[in-house]
């Protein structure tokens, strides 16, 4: 395996418009092309309309006890954003590759099917796993297919590494996170009046100030080891009315939290719609009896908990020589196999600092080192059986 192979197979993968509302099964053909040639047996699942896939790859023994190195396929949209090159078309500029995708995370994935011709010709004692979900973007709903999947299959991993951009860093803990949606119902009226109806956006305004008074009751549960070292609540987008003399019928709240993994989220969720109906609602029936919110969780992912003892953990610490892990505050797929009782721990090429922007790139130097973290994990993994007792 060399750079030039890693650098061409993530600029196939890069060619691949993988955004979270398009199709991914192009790639997932492509990769399943690279994997079949190199000998893995392959697992597929999809989505209710059959336009998505996750892929799961096995290289060695169909046994239980395997290594996982996991990844989604999916990437966020580039609309609105000023790119210096085409996003899809990978260019390397430098001592880095730009394109969407590159540090979140096809790099990773890039890098894996790059090493899938020199695993296979390992005699493995434990199976390696390849896991590339679709959806992660949108809150990592691929992998919730693929998890069950395994669970029915009865295939227990070991543990498992997600490859997300931590500057191969050990990344041990991050927080939980969901979108939230909270409708407004008002009545409409003259705005001359409004005692005589309910301006929806006014109702949202005061909805908006409550989330952040909140939040400035959650910042006082710290923990340090995060940054910032709190649970956080955040309103990005709100819409509503039709004309400024008109009180607005409709309003929408659309906000986020990203909590501590020790917080129940529906202690949170349940605290603010208790507030907002007694606070706000009884206020905006005197002329509008239909006055309402009604808040609905879109996406939502677990966090993943800090566990210094996990194998997963003191397997990546064992690889990379570090004697710290960090956390972080967006959100992975590691929560979903800690919860499905596979221990995970995160650690992949790249900054999220590029994530998500316009002209993302990863540094080459990151690809080699994820490569060269690869290529002594697996070593590990199937010399020295007895590092996980």
């Amino acid at each position: 395996m060399t750079a030039a192979d890693i650098i061409a197979i993530v600029e196939k993968l890069i060619a691949f418009d993988t955004v979270s509302r398009n199709s991914n099964l192009e790639l997932i053909g492509a990769a399943r092309e690279m994997l079949s040639a190199a000998g893995a047996d392959l697992r597929f699942t999809y989505d209710p309309r059959h336009t998505k896939a996750n892929l799961f790859a096995t290289f060695g023994p169909q046994t239980s006890g395997g290594l996982v190195l996991s990844g989604h396929s999916d990437v966020v949209p580039v609309d609105g954003q000023e790119w210096s090159s085409d996003p899809f078309t990978a260019e390397v500029r430098g001592d880095c590759l730009y394109g969407r995708g590159t540090a979140d995370m096809k790099g990773f994935l890039g890098v894996l099917l790059a090493l899938a011709p020199q695993i296979a010709k390992l005699d493995l004692r434990r199976p390696v796993h390849f896991a590339f979900s679709f959806d992660e973007e949108v809150g990592c709903t691929g992998v919730r297919h693929l998890l069950g999947d395994l669970e029915d299959a009865d295939i227990r991993p070991a543990l498992a590494i997600i490859g997300e951009p931590t500057e191969m860093r050990v990344v041990s803990a991050h927080k939980a996170g969901a979108v939230i949606e909270t409708a407004v119902r008002g009545r409409e009226g003259h705005s001359s009046a409004p005692e005589n109806g309910a301006s929806a956006v006014m109702m949202a305004g005061e909805f908006v100030a409550l989330i952040a008074r909140h939040q400035q009751t959650l910042a006082s549960v710290r923990d340090d080891f995060f940054d910032p070292p709190y649970t956080t609540l955040q309103a990005n987008v709100i819409s509503g009315g039709t004309a400024v003399n008109v009180l607005a019928r409709d309003a929408r709240v659309t906000w986020e939290y990203r909590a501590l993994p020790d917080r129940d989220p529906a202690e949170i969720l349940s605290a603010i719609e208790q507030e907002a109906n007694a606070a706000i609602i009884a206020h905006y029936r005197r002329g509008a009896p239909e006055a309402a919110f009604k808040t609905e969780v879109v996406a939502a992912y677990p966090g993943l908990a800090r566990n210094d003892e996990s194998p997963a953990v003191k397997l990546a610490c064992a690889i990379t020589g570090s004697n710290r892990t960090h956390a972080v505050s967006y959100g992975t797929e590691a929560g979903l196999f800690q919860r499905a009782g596979i221990p995970a721990v995160i650690c992949g090429p790249g900054s999220i600092a590029q994530a998500h922007k316009a002209d993302e790139f990863i540094a080459l130097e990151q690809l080699a080192q994820c490569a060269a973290f690869l290529e002594r994990l697996i070593a590990r993994w199937n010399g020295e059986p007895d590092l996980l007792q």
